[in-house]
């Protein structure tokens, strides 16, 4: 069995401000625990880019306050 997971990113009215690529994980006939580990194992290798996107949708929001209040 095949799971696909998917991260998007919104902001409070539902405006997309990220997505990542989905990653496919082949789950086999592997026990909860080891789906488990697996899906922790994709967090720790994902969370760095998850917060990247934080940040550069931060920055645009920032940028575009900016420019209005000047």
């Amino acid at each position: 069995m095949k799971a696909k997971i998917e991260v998007i990113i919104r902001d409070e009215q539902g405006n997309v401000l990220g997505q990542m690529a989905p990653q496919t994980m082949d789950l086999g006939t592997q026990s909860l625990h080891d789906i488990e580990g697996a899906v922790e194992d994709w967090r720790r290798k994902a969370l760095p880019d998850i917060e990247a996107e934080l940040l550069k949708a931060a920055q645009s929001q920032f940028d575009k306050q900016k420019k209005t209040s000047s």
